[in-house]
């Protein structure tokens, strides 16, 4: 889903706001400048995550060495660490613990800051946990998913945002112990964009502990198969049903026919008028059911 106007507009605000906190006008002046260069230079089709990925690259090139998302980061991956007690006690006690299980990683998918500020997005993810449960999926499209896994052998499952990546673990827990045939792959970048979930937060959260943990092989907000490591290609090839977590996979996957289901917080204008829904509203979705969608708004 190529980017549009409403993309380049959030995504160099959210720049500008990175580059400013420095102090150095002069400075940001000419990373604002190489900003716009690359969106004018980006390859054909590509979606909004393919930018972020570049836009990280040149960060470093002006402030070198630092992560301006680590700290965030961290705070994300422990705030939810210490939430998964409560959150494991829901899901046990749910008369349906996949469903629940998937709505709280849903739920998850608003400790996205490419979109959100973290102010935002932690508050809105505080109110949402209140009522993960009143949040439905679609379930027309949940039972489909429900049918595949009883039949499938292998699941890979395309991660986004730390914080949200401990969230997945409940998730991944439960596909366990309801579908003991399936292996399980989970996917994280290649590397640092945004706040986005590497081997790093993997491994900190304990994901690679429970699955094989893979990654895209590329510093990518997304799932761009034209651009992604042989290793998530294959894995992406193999599997029998794909679960994408969070926008920017979608943005980067739709149409491109593969068995996926996608699951995500809409939380951003654009989004919201492809899909015909209100902003912050949860979607569920599969790849081979969705109606044509237009990606060029106003």
């Amino acid at each position: 889903m190529q980017f549009d106007g409403n993309c380049i507009e959030c995504l160099v605000k959210r720049q500008w706001e990175l580059a400013r906190r420095h102090g150095d006008g002069e400075k940001a002046y000419d990373y604002l400048r190489e900003v716009l260069q690359i969106i004018l230079d980006a390859p054909a089709e590509v979606a909004a995550p393919w930018l972020s990925g570049a836009f990280a690259e040149a960060y470093q090139k002006y402030w070198p060495g630092e992560d301006a998302y680590a700290q965030l980061k961290k705070d994300s991956n422990d705030l939810v660490l210490s939430l998964l007690p409560e959150v494991r006690a829901r899901v046990a006690s749910s008369e349906d613990p996949l469903k629940l299980a998937l709505q709280f990683a849903r739920t998850g998918n608003f400790l996205d800051f490419g979109v959100l500020t973290p102010e935002t997005a932690h508050r809105a993810l505080q109110d949402a946990l209140q009522h993960t449960e009143e949040s439905p999926l679609d379930e027309a499209v949940y039972r489909q998913l429900r049918q595949e896994l009883q039949a499938a052998k292998s699941l890979l499952i395309l991660g986004d945002n730390a914080g949200e990546i401990a969230f997945d673990l409940v998730l991944v827990e439960t596909l366990q112990r309801e579908f003991p045939q399936l292996k399980l792959t989970y996917c994280v970048r290649g590397g640092k964009v945004i706040n986005d979930a590497t081997r790093e937060d993997a491994a900190y959260v304990g994901m690679d502990k429970l699955v094989e943990v893979i990654d895209n092989g590329a510093p990518i907000s997304g799932t761009e198969l034209a651009y992604v490591g042989d290793t998530l290609r294959a894995a992406f090839d193999g599997a029998d049903v794909i679960l994408s977590k969070g926008s920017g996979n979608f943005e980067s996957l739709c149409g491109c026919g593969a068995n996926v289901y996608y699951i995500f917080m809409c939380k951003c204008r654009r989004l919201s008028q492809i899909l015909g829904v209100p902003n912050m509203t949860g979607q569920f979705l599969r790849e081979r059911s969705l109606p044509p969608l237009s990606p060029l708004q106003p």
